[in-house]
């Protein structure tokens, strides 16, 4: 109840404010650095990505974006601004200049202004702000750049005056942003949506799941956290194991991902696993045959560490959220899942699908 009175609260803020807000916005989008015209991609030699959001999850999804920006600005230096360290540690590896936490919260507000100030020493030729919020408007209006890019709105607009209508941009969430672009990187297919991982942590992986695989022929993982409506019932958990049970000829290691939310396993003395590190935990569920998992953060986390997932898309929309790797499936309905056709496109046991890159 509380919950739902202050999303309403929320809600007649933002409709009782907005002229307000887009005045401020207007205020704090006069940068001296600023360039009337767009710069050619050879000018554009440092570039700054904003995306301080909470959900862990969303992070998941800037991936291709970023892969693309780099196709796109290969000679560029590309900073990325998030907001917790956590968040951080899904971009090692992928030759980002630097990484800046925020640490935007009230909590850590002289953190917050602290990292600002160091980022707005020295301005930035492009500033990106692939999913507009509220939060990047601001940052983006105090951070000095030549060219400040998003999707085009009024309030957008006041901050970022080169950004850009799309209307033909891809529904999915992580393919949207890349109508931003010039380059060659939004038309040239297939998009690269994954982390980049080392082989010390593909080994340590692939040496867990051996342990608890034994001599099985499938390993399958399984998380039943989430949110509200997107939470599938215990008994369609049991029904979904059974019915792989049942389309195997040969006995299913299951292996069930805990965490803090979800504390004791489905079935008692089942075998489970747990890691707060969520680089172990994307590379430990690309190492098992099978990843099963509602739209939650876990199932954008294995599918960026390109794992085989069978996504259960019960009350939301594939089109906008699903998995992107070639290997997984999305359902809207349990009764679409076919064990029988999921099993018989599994690899091999033993063979490795994490890439590096």
């Amino acid at each position: 109840m509380s919950r739902n009175l202050l999303r309403r609260f929320d809600q007649f803020r933002r409709r009782h404010t907005e002229g307000i807000s887009t005045w401020l916005y207007g205020l704090i989008g006069r940068d001296r650095a600023l360039s009337k015209e767009r710069l050619a991609t050879d000018q554009v030699k440092r570039i700054l990505v904003l995306r301080n959001n909470k959900r862990i999850g969303n992070m998941y999804f800037l991936l291709p974006f970023l892969n693309s920006l780099r196709d796109t600005y290969p000679q560029a230096s590309i900073d990325l601004m998030v907001i917790s360290d956590a968040q951080a540690q899904i971009f090692k590896g992928m030759s980002l200049t630097r990484i800046w936490v925020s640490h935007f919260a009230f909590g850590t507000a002289w953190s917050f202004i602290q990292t600002l100030r160091q980022c707005r020493k020295q301005p930035y030729d492009l500033l990106l702000m692939p999913h507009p919020s509220s939060t990047d408007i601001l940052i983006g209006g105090y951070i000095h750049a030549r060219n400040k890019v998003s999707f085009a709105s009024p309030k957008v607009n006041r901050v970022y005056p080169h950004a850009i209508k799309a209307p033909h941009a891809s529904v999915h969430a992580a393919q949207t942003p890349l109508a931003l672009l010039d380059g060659p990187a939004q038309n040239h297919p297939p998009i690269n949506h994954l982390m980049v991982y080392t082989e010390h942590e593909r080994d340590q992986a692939r040496d867990e799941v051996r342990l608890l695989r034994g001599d099985a022929t499938y390993c399958i993982a399984y998380f039943r956290g989430a949110r509200g409506k997107k939470i599938v019932p215990d008994t369609d958990w049991l029904a979904i194991r059974q019915w792989f049970n049942e389309a195997a000829t040969t006995p299913i290691v299951w292996i069930e991902i805990l965490s803090p939310d979800v504390t004791e396993p489905l079935v008692a003395q089942a075998h489970t696993w747990q890691s707060a590190d969520l680089r172990k935990l994307g590379a430990f569920l690309a190492a098992c045959d099978l990843f099963i998992c509602g739209d939650t953060g876990p199932l954008h986390l294995a599918d960026a560490a390109n794992a085989r997932c069978l996504g259960l898309f019960t009350a939301t929309s594939p089109e906008h959220y699903g998995c992107m790797g070639a290997q997984s499936t999305n359902v809207t309905k349990l009764t679409d899942i076919n064990p029988e056709t999921i099993l018989g496109g599994l690899v091999p046991s033993g063979d490795d699908p994490l890439t590096t890159q």
